[in-house]
């Protein structure tokens, strides 16, 4: 076969999946069947384990991210549940723990996630981190497979770079996402559950905070009722647990988490996919990434209550709490971008069940994990956040297709009626 030849192959092939459902969807099978396996392998082998105790193979930390969880967890066992909230004090505990490099997390997280992570701490490090990364993917599995109703549709989220991007880490954007997912496709059939699986969320306040104001804006009191119920026990566990040292810690830390997260941006400009980060990373002023940040969050707000409060089916509400979720908060961390996998799933699968992709939902399939494999480099090297076009086009293709289709009013006979 001729260069010009197998040029015109490809670029045939490459327009049958613009053009053609069913060759994108072979063509995400086939691509799942070798990255699946790949991302398994390096998140649980390459990343996962390594020749001493701790760290990969290639000498780093096991989860970067998760090390602080653990630390965490195990100072709230020892009594000490305050101490993560003491900058310093928890600075020099990771440096005790793995090592100076290892000296670079402020913990910001509610005391309810002191219940996990001390779960978590009873177990040794090596055996934890694996622990944590396999629940959060068979949960995210389970997850998949009640939005999608097929295995292969949780084979081809699994491939999605986001997956990786939590596994690696040790992040909870798996978590986050599985969470919001189960909640949202139980809400009609399962009120209560509902509610107690979006209460889970809590540990991600800015991320939770939109499920139970849909509920209340919506009136669907018994699930609204059972996430509030939810909420309450939690904290309640904690403080039975921890005491209310903890989150009075928790409480002066507010101005620090602000300052850290935002003003300062400890983990880079890049990394927030925010239109509040959007903003900043483009050199503009606080003033005006606030402005911005509001205005997107009150365009989110405003698109999944109109999902909401219309006769959308439980996918496309689904798929609008987890597509609207990440545009309400002005952090967003790059592996919090993880419900938009589920997200495209539920509007794949709805627009399969009604016909088929337009051409911008199958535009959105194919650039999502390109866009989530080069989110930060892209942001780097020109500023430009592609993790907000990305929630925001998700967004915006759900509430397209969320609108009722008019059947076309049939011509009516100038011939008069036979009668």
């Amino acid at each position: 076969m001729s260069v010009r030849t197998a040029g015109a192959a490809h670029r045939g092939d490459l327009a049958n999946l613009l053009t053609s459902d069913a060759r994108l969807l072979d063509f995400a099978r086939r691509a799942a069947l070798v990255l699946v396996p790949l991302t398994l392998a390096i998140a649980f082998g390459l990343l996962g384990t390594g020749p001493t105790p701790g760290r990969n193979w290639f000498g780093e930390l096991l989860g970067y991210d998760f090390s602080q969880v653990w630390l965490a967890g195990r100072e709230a066992l020892e009594g000490r549940a305050a101490q993560a909230y003491d900058l310093e004090a928890h600075l020099a505990a990771q440096a005790t723990a793995f090592g100076p490099a290892a000296e670079r997390f402020a913990w910001h997280y509610p005391p309810v996630f002191l219940l996990p992570a001390a779960l978590l701490g009873l177990l040794p490090y090596a055996a934890a981190f694996p622990v944590w990364m396999l629940f959060s993917l068979c949960l995210f599995a389970v997850a998949l497979r009640s939005a999608t109703g097929r295995v292969e549709g949780v084979l081809i989220a699994c491939a999605h770079p986001l997956v990786l991007c939590n596994l690696t880490y040790g992040q909870n954007g798996l978590l986050t996402a599985s969470l919001l997912t189960l909640g949202a496709l139980h809400l009609d059939r399962r009120p209560i559950l509902a509610g107690l699986l979006l209460a889970c969320v809590a540990y991600k306040p800015q991320l939770a905070a939109l499920a139970p104001a849909l509920l209340l804006l919506t009136g669907r009191w018994r699930a609204l009722a059972a996430c509030l119920a939810g909420l309450a026990g939690l904290c309640a566990l904690s403080l039975l647990a921890f005491g209310p040292a903890p989150w009075q810690a928790f409480l002066d830390t507010l101005d620090q988490t602000n300052r850290i997260v935002l003003r300062e941006a400890w983990s880079g400009l890049d990394i927030n996919a925010s239109a509040f980060g959007a903003v900043r990373l483009l050199g503009g002023s606080p003033v005006a990434a606030w402005t911005f940040q509001v205005a997107a969050a009150a365009l989110a707000i405003g698109a999944a209550w109109r999902i909401w409060a219309s006769d959308a089916p439980p996918a496309l509400r689904t798929a609008a709490l987890l597509a609207a979720s990440p545009l309400v908060s002005p952090y967003v961390p790059l592996y919090d971008l993880a419900p938009l996998v589920p997200a495209t799933a539920l509007l794949a699968v709805e627009a399969h069940r009604r016909g088929g992709l337009t051409a911008a939902e199958r535009g959105l399939l194919i650039t999502s994990p390109i866009a989530a494999a080069t989110l930060r480099s892209v942001a780097g090297a020109t500023g430009l956040s592609l993790g907000l076009a990305l929630a925001l086009a998700t967004l915006g293709l759900i509430a397209a297709r969320s609108v009722p289709r008019r059947r076309p009013v049939p011509a009516v006979s100038a011939r008069p009626s036979p009668v």
